[in-house]
């Protein structure tokens, strides 16, 4: 009888081993998928940051002057100088100290302005037609 109950003893503790080492592995890949996922998710929220820059940027009323829209539209007759101005003073609020950013518009896909310098980052497009003519502002969070 002796044998038969540490045979069993010896058959659970062997079973114990294979359910911790199966736990183990099972901890140890959760462990670098959600090293993984928060890589992604970085990329994926500094999207969403270039998008909500730009596209809350394009509406907003601007006391007397319109919104950037109006703006871009004035820039592609001669007259930037309002538009950089503004975009200085509203990305100073809208984004984190010292972010880098490029801001660029086009009529009908020939560059009329550019402000700030990038070659790396995220880019978010806001197209509108206006006046029978196809304005698109370029919006690149650098870094």
């Amino acid at each position: 009888m002796t044998q038969l109950g540490s045979k069993g003893q010896s058959e659970i503790v062997g079973l114990m081993v294979i359910v911790v080492i199966l736990i183990l592995m099972g901890m140890f890949y959760l462990g670098f998928s959600n090293i993984a996922d928060s890589k992604s998710s970085v990329g994926e929220r500094r999207g969403l940051e270039a998008e909500n820059a730009l596209k809350s940027v394009m509406q907003l009323d601007l006391e007397g002057l319109g919104n950037i829209e109006g703006l871009v539209v004035e820039c592609g007759n001669g007259n930037c100088s309002g538009l950089e101005s503004t975009l200085i003073e509203v990305y100073s609020v809208v984004l984190r100290p010292g972010e880098s950013y490029k801001f660029s518009a086009y009529i009908d896909g020939v560059e009329i302005y550019e402000y700030g310098a990038c070659n790396l980052g995220l880019v978010s497009s806001y197209p509108f037609p206006k006046n029978g003519l196809f304005y698109e502002v370029k919006f690149k969070l650098c870094g």
